[in-house]
């Protein structure tokens, strides 16, 4: 008991150290305890990519284009549809020209039409996407509307979609090796306050080795409340709470060194 209130009396007077200690011994033995939810949370945070491949389609103007656009967007097989800016519709409009070697300024262009980006569901199959496409041409006229070839959605080799996967990959490691890392910090920053106490009693008061016993009490305790709080989402991972414990022990061992004042000029 003696040297668990020299512990706590420590971190009273520190209590910023103290506090961080805390915080960060809680949330390692959760992180560890409750892997697989945390996990899985990780995995919610960033929604699948679901968009597919995608057209464009020019239509006359005349037409609701906004009506055509939320009548496909709830077609089946359609993620999404985007209405595009005249910018878009520009460039759209060059390409149709381009691949029929027609070569026309931007002056020349008649842009008395309204352009649509539909976007299919990913891995859609080739007979549902002519459909979605006979669907579109049926219901504004084939006399009405323009539509350009089907393209690849270019997001799967974007390196946002490369970054959304080593995320979803490695996030709980990278999250969990930061949070030991602050762990880590904070444990050595409450050591330096422990080595100066553990000095002054092994001194004066003829006791060995009071900074590990203080660890040892100290830690202990804390360990304990951290996995009780692991409880509270239920049912921790027990083997990794055995990989926190021996981490914890590893902690406690780093308070077994026998500390001397070191003069500073």
């Amino acid at each position: 008991m003696f040297y668990l209130i020299q512990f706590f009396k420590i971190l009273f007077k520190s209590p910023v150290r103290g506090f961080f200690l805390f915080f960060f011994s809680i949330l390692f033995v959760f992180s560890i305890g409750q892997k697989n939810y945390l996990e899985e949370q990780f995995t919610r945070m960033i929604p699948e990519n679901k968009a597919g491949d995608y057209f464009y389609a020019l239509i006359a103007s005349s037409e609701s284009y906004q009506s055509v656009a939320r009548q496909m967007s709830a077609l089946p097989g359609v993620f999404k549809v985007e209405i595009l800016s005249e910018a878009q519709i520009k460039e759209e409009v060059k390409n149709i020209l381009g691949s029929l070697q027609v070569d026309m300024t931007d002056s020349n262009l008649d842009l008395n039409y309204a352009g649509l980006k539909v976007i299919y569901t990913k891995d859609l199959k080739p007979r549902a996407k002519d459909l979605v496409r006979d669907y579109l041409s049926h219901l504004v006229g084939e006399g009405n509307i323009t539509l350009g070839a089907i393209k690849s959605n270019d997001q799967i080799a974007d390196k946002r979609a490369q970054f959304i996967g080593v995320i979803k990959t490695w996030g709980y490691s990278l999250y969990l090796f930061i949070v030991f890392i602050f762990w880590t910090i904070s444990l050595l920053s409450v050591r330096a306050k422990i080595a100066e106490a553990s000095y002054l009693l092994e001194s004066y008061q003829r006791k060995k080795k009071v900074g590990l016993k203080m660890a040892l009490n100290g830690l202990t305790l804390i360990f304990i409340l951290s996995v009780a709080f692991t409880f509270i989402l239920g049912m921790p991972q027990l083997i990794n709470l055995l990989v926190a414990l021996a981490v914890f022990i590893v902690g406690i061992f780093l308070h077994a060194k026998r500390y001397q004042w070191e003069s500073r000029s």
